[in-house]
Order: structure tokens, then sequence, then C-alpha cells
């Protein structure tokens, strides 16, 4: 019994160690090594193509009269015709409509009936 004891005394460091589970952080780590690369390459790229871009020359003389058309001033508008003495001879000869006695109290009773409405919703 003695020796047990002296036995697990000599070894509860690394029993403890060992038999104690230990919590594992697993860490992942978004970085990949393609990434820079592929930004350079699409740089390199791009700075290629600018150097090896050459504008067009400008259009000049003949090339840039055939693509404009020549101005011309519309024609000047016609003021109306107006015939101002046969609308107020035709004004004068028309009948003047006067409204009867009967559809003027229609009306009025019509307003009314409006009032009515707004003072019992009020």
């Amino acid at each position: 019994m003695i020796a047990s004891r002296l036995a697990r005394l000599a070894v509860p460091v690394s029993r403890a160690v060992v038999a104690r589970p230990t919590a594992f952080m697993a860490v992942r780590s978004f970085t990949s090594p393609s990434a820079p690369l592929m930004q350079d390459l699409l740089k390199d790229l791009y700075i290629k193509e600018l150097k090896g871009y050459k504008p067009t020359p400008d259009a000049k003389g003949a090339d840039a009269s055939s693509q404009v058309k020549e101005f011309k001033a519309p024609p000047a508008p016609q003021a109306p015709v107006i015939d101002a003495a046969a609308d107020l001879a035709a004004w004068d000869a028309a009948n003047v409509e006067i409204a009867d006695a009967a559809s003027e109290e229609v009306f009025e009773e019509a307003e009314e009936e409006v009032e009515e409405e707004e003072e019992a919703h009020h």
C-alpha cells in the first residue's frame, strides 16, 4: 500500500496533465498565399495593357465634315389668321340662355342639403 501511495505521489503531476482534458482552441487563418500573387498578376496585366494602348488619331478635315450636318435655320412661323369681326358678329348674334327659376330652386335645395350634411358630420 505504501508503495502504491508513493507511486501515486511520484506521478500525480504527469497524470494530471495527461488525464485532465485540455480545452483545445482551433484557430483558422483566412490568409491564403495566392491572394497577394493574384493581386500582383492583375496589377501587372493592367499596367501592361495601359502601356500597350495607342489612341486613335483625331479626325481632321474631310472626316469631320462627313459626320456633321450643315445647319439650316427653320422657316419662320407664320402668324395665325384671325377674323375678329366675324367672331364678334357671331357672338352678338348668339342667343343668351337664362336659367329658369325652377332650376335655381333645385340648385338652392341641393346647397342646403350639402350644408346640413356637413353640419351633421361636425
